[in-house]
């Protein structure tokens, strides 16, 4: 799996350094309005390489172990192209992308869309802590408010596999305690990131020669 996460990471920056050459590219950084207002940073950058295409890097924290004694520690990492419907990448948008996360957490069922594993969601105190790669889709629109500043109301899900342990307080609980396995795993679709995000262009998009 790192093989092949690290082959496609390495694709995407060639598509990027290729087009770079044809292109002064726009930049612009962001962050998630609604996760900072809960101490939640989610930050980017998203660089154009083509009329219609970019390329866009975020991440996410949480810098505490528990909120109100519930275990709640997420970091997330996302690499996505994007193609959007205007050639100054605003307007709808679509796109592809591939993550990796850790986190300790109670499990989010309400965000599970296929399969839930189970008919009942885990009981308090019951949380997992793990790993998990991601690869799906990321659809949103982006509003330019002037030259500089937009808005970015975006929605993403897909594949989520992860591996984990489950715990009640210190006590491990997603397996036998006969069963000596390191980590369970599962896989599931599910939605796991969106926002709204507040980008500022640091420079703007100028075309040299064709691009893609």
């Amino acid at each position: 799996m790192k093989k092949i996460i690290n082959l496609a990471f390495s694709c995407v920056l060639l598509i990027l350094f290729g087009s770079v050459n044809n292109t002064s590219a726009q930049v612009e950084l962001k962050t998630n309005i609604p996760t900072l207002v809960v101490g939640i940073p989610n930050i980017g950058i998203e660089f154009q390489v083509g009329k219609k295409t970019s390329l866009q890097l975020d991440v996410l924290g949480s810098f505490w172990d528990t909120i109100d004694g519930t275990p709640l520690h997420i970091n997330q990492t996302f690499l996505e192209f994007r193609y959007y419907t205007n050639s100054d990448i605003s307007g709808w948008f679509v796109g592809a992308h591939l993550g990796y996360g850790m986190f300790t957490i109670q499990k989010p069922y309400d965000l599970i869309i296929y399969p839930r594993y189970s008919t009942s969601e885990d009981s308090d105190g019951v949380y997992r802590s793990g790993r998990s790669v991601f690869h799906g889709l990321t659809f949103g629109y982006k509003k330019r408010l002037n030259k500089r500043f937009s808005l970015e109301l975006f929605i993403g899900g897909g594949y989520a596999m992860s591996h984990y342990k489950g715990y009640n307080g210190k006590v491990r609980v997603d397996v036998p305690l006969e069963d000596n396995r390191p980590f369970n795993g599962s896989g599931e679709v599910l939605i796991y990131r969106g926002g709204l995000m507040l980008n500022y262009t640091i420079f703007p998009y100028k075309n040299k020669h064709n691009t893609i």
